[in-house]
């Protein structure tokens, strides 16, 4: 083990999951497609700690990481936006956002306090309250199975310009988490594939290819679900 993962679901509205790692040793994670964009607090080996502001992936990608290091993950619901960082302006990419001092970072102009595992909440309501981060009603509509009055073009063209993902792309992620998870746990690819809602176990194999780049026997490294 290389390192060490916690998490914990939030109750609020625009947190999907809140996440803390621990590396043990110099190591390459990489970093699946959840349909999450995420905040990324990086805490150096000396305590000093920087953000980074990560976009949607439709890819993995891999992350470098260093002995004695850590991080705090705050990740975001598909329908939380930051009409100042477009889905296109990140798309499978990242930034480094300024510090303003040993506490605090700069986002949309903006001054932060770093967030804690434990304090993530109240990070995102300061965003909220400082007018940069908002719940797009269409996509949360959608993704509750109760569309809004306009068209079905009109939705996934409104669901991709905010999110950066197609609806059905999104499920196809989710229900590969959904799958590399009953993988984790020790069943058969067969049953998995049953339980998860593919075909068969070749489009298992197929799906856990494109998305996560890794075989049913070779999940055990993912653990963003």
């Amino acid at each position: 083990m290389t390192q060490i993962h916690q998490n914990r679901k939030s109750t609020h509205p625009l947190i999907e999951t809140v996440w803390a790692s621990q590396n043990l040793t110099d190591g390459i994670y990489s970093a699946t497609p959840d349909g999450s964009w995420d905040l990324i607090v990086c805490i150096d080996t000396n305590g000093s700690k920087s953000m980074m502001l990560t976009g949607q992936a439709t890819k993995p990608m891999d992350v470098p990481y260093t002995a004695g290091t850590s991080s705090v993950v705050i990740s975001f619901m598909p329908g939380a936006y930051l009409p100042v960082y477009p889905p296109s302006k990140l798309m499978d990419s990242f930034e480094m956002l300024p510090n303003i001092d040993a506490d605090h970072f700069s986002l949309c102009k903006k001054t932060f306090a770093f967030p804690t595992f434990e304090n993530a909440e109240e990070l995102v309501e300061s965003m909220i309250a400082a007018d940069i981060l908002f719940a797009d009603p269409v996509v949360y509509a959608a993704l509750n199975g109760n569309p809004k009055a306009m068209s079905a073009r009109s939705t996934q063209r409104h669901f991709v310009q905010r999110t950066g993902l197609t609806q059905k792309y999104l499920a196809q992620i989710q229900r590969a988490q959904q799958a590399v998870a009953l993988l984790q746990q020790g069943k058969k690819p067969s049953d998995v594939a049953a339980d998860a809602g593919y075909t068969d176990q070749p489009h298992l194999a197929r799906s856990l290819k494109k998305i996560m780049h890794a075989k049913p026997s070779s999940v055990d490294d993912i653990h963003k679900l």
